[in-house]
């Protein structure tokens, strides 16, 4: 199921090849809601959430970011902007960095990563699109669900019929993927572990039955560039 999509291949060489490299302890902010969009980042090891905290003060997750992730400054020619998303690191990380400025002229400049870059920008429209739905339409249990599956579709590992889902993810994380409580989420899993829908060891889940959380939420099948958490 794991796999790494190279739509943005030249995009991601130009920002390592031309960037700064930063190393990120587990915890650390990269960014804060509020500060200046001055840089876009690339993921070469670890993993960053993306989350805003809502008006309640709740903490609403947007994105689990792996290797190759492309993500900060990302709206382009719009002037001086804010970051409206913090950016925290769960596992301890490799980023390179460039500055906005330099990506926009190298965009204007170049037609192969132009084209990449309109085509990575749509990709995400899409994906910001199906998670707002999630979110709003398929109620609790069936945004937990969609999470379990793009989950699976971005760092799962097939074994069989079971998928593992290579990384350590706390309830009150998964939580804050699909806007419910850890209670809820403590709930729903202990549901699907007693139907063996799921099993968990140390913080990694792993599906037994992905067909079953497709049928519960009515799943389109979407392609796996848009159906990922990531």
């Amino acid at each position: 199921m794991q796999t790494t999509y190279t739509e943005a291949t030249s995009i991601i060489e130009y920002i390592i090849q031309h960037g700064q490299r930063h190393h990120f302890d587990a915890h650390h902010y990269i960014y804060h809601t509020g500060d200046l969009c001055n840089h876009i980042y690339v993921i070469v090891e670890g993993k960053v959430i993306t989350h805003r905290v809502m008006e309640d003060g709740k903490e609403f997750n947007t994105k689990l970011l792996g290797r190759h992730s492309i993500f900060g400054s990302t709206t382009l020619f719009c002037g001086r902007k804010t970051h409206s998303l913090s950016a925290r690191v769960k596992e301890a990380a490799v980023v390179f960095s460039i500055p906005k400025v330099q990506f926009e002229e190298a965009i204007l400049n170049d037609e192969v990563l132009k084209y990449e870059w309109l085509l990575w920008v749509q990709n995400e429209n899409e994906k910001n699109e199906y998670q707002i739905r999630d979110v709003y339409t398929l109620g609790k249990t069936g945004a937990f669900y969609s999470i379990l599956i793009k989950l699976a579709n971005t760092y799962g590992i097939q074994d069989g019929n079971n998928i593992l889902i290579n990384v350590d993810l706390t309830n009150h994380e998964l939580a804050n993927f699909c806007n419910v409580t850890r209670e809820s989420v403590n709930r729903m899993l202990s549901n699907l572990k007693k139907e063996k829908i799921v099993s968990i060891n140390h913080k990694k889940i792993t599906i037994h039955d992905l067909d079953y959380l497709k049928r519960a939420i009515n799943c389109e099948n979407c392609p796996l560039s848009i159906c990922r958490i990531e």
